[in-house]
């Protein structure tokens, strides 16, 4: 029985997975974060290597394809394939920039876009034939707006300005205060270290504050999600009439209304589809398209109810 590798990698994390052709998960696996753009071309291929690897010593029939969907590829070339290809036993070896993966989770190998919210944020547009359509995702020096970092990073600016009297009042003190587990001041070493990753994990605050009803924590999500809807609105201009833009990534998928903010603000034409299987499901979907199989409703099924089961 053929087996298939598919692997999703983020600012956080890289989460990859082994299917049979059924669509069982026979392994699954989770490793460091793993961008270019944060932790270099050398620990990238490391990362997806080793995580290769360890999936191979567990698959008990020949590995056929092997699809990698890892954040950050197309604006730092590599030579990830290659790579791999010299050091995999795997016929059909494809590694790139996250958001397509995103689309087949949901579509399947189709034109659409697929927009990613997690630690950083970009939207990806899928039109055959034509040049990788890749807007925003520029790195959390240039542009990831509305993502976590970029939430984390907010809620942490804000918090500071009030303390320091130059803002008016948000719990955002006190809510980053329980996360960070010490006096919010106390807490620069942490931050700093921390980095992007750290950082982006503060963003659960904003939604806790804005559920309160915290003016401030309502300011910074309308701006994030304003943010993430022109990313929808950039990619309008190269599709006729209605386009699909699949949501997925951490945040999405945490905050569901967030994502239905993003919606409302998106341009009528965008089909706003919230994604329902993980980011590394789509991975799958395309290592089995470039091997020349398909996805079928039923594989789907035994793959999520397997997903599930491992996420108990």
């Amino acid at each position: 029985m053929n087996h298939y590798i598919g692997m999703d990698a983020g600012g956080t994390k890289t989460e990859a997975v082994l299917t049979d052709e059924r669509g069982h998960i026979v392994s699954r696996l989770y490793g460091r974060g793993c961008n270019p753009m944060d932790n270099g071309p050398e620990a990238v291929r490391s990362t997806v290597l080793d995580a290769a690897n360890a999936l191979l010593k567990k698959a008990p029939d020949p590995v056929v394809s092997l699809y990698g969907g890892i954040a950050g590829l197309d604006r730092i070339d590599i030579g990830l394939d290659e790579f791999l290809r010299a050091r995999l036993p795997i016929p059909s070896i494809r590694t790139e920039d996250d958001g397509f993966s995103l689309i087949s989770g949901v579509l399947g190998h189709v034109d659409g876009c697929g927009m990613v919210c997690g630690t950083g944020s970009s939207l990806f547009a899928r039109l055959e034939g034509r040049p990788t359509l890749h807007i925003g995702g520029l790195g959390y020096l240039i542009d990831t707006g509305g993502s976590g970092y970029a939430l984390g990073r907010q809620a942490l600016e804000r918090a500071f300005r009030y303390l320091d009297g130059r803002d008016s009042y948000t719990a955002l003190p006190e809510l980053l205060s329980r996360a960070l587990g010490k006096e919010l001041r106390q807490s620069f070493l942490e931050i700093y270290s921390g980095g992007r990753p750290f950082i982006a994990s503060l963003a659960p605050t904003v939604f806790e504050g804005a559920a309160m009803g915290d003016t401030a924590c309502k300011d910074i999500l309308e701006e994030g999600s304003a943010r993430l809807a022109e990313l929808a609105a950039a990619a309008s201009l190269h599709f006729d009439g209605e386009f699909p833009v699949v949501m997925n990534g951490g945040i999405l998928r945490s905050y569901p209304d967030y994502a239905d903010m993003v919606r409302a603000k998106a341009p009528a034409r965008a089909r706003m589809i919230l994604a329902e299987a993980p980011p590394v499901y789509g991975a799958v979907v395309e290592a089995l398209w470039q091997a020349g199989a398909a996805a079928t409703e039923v594989f789907r099924r035994t793959f999520m109810e397997d997903y599930r089961r491992l996420s108990r």
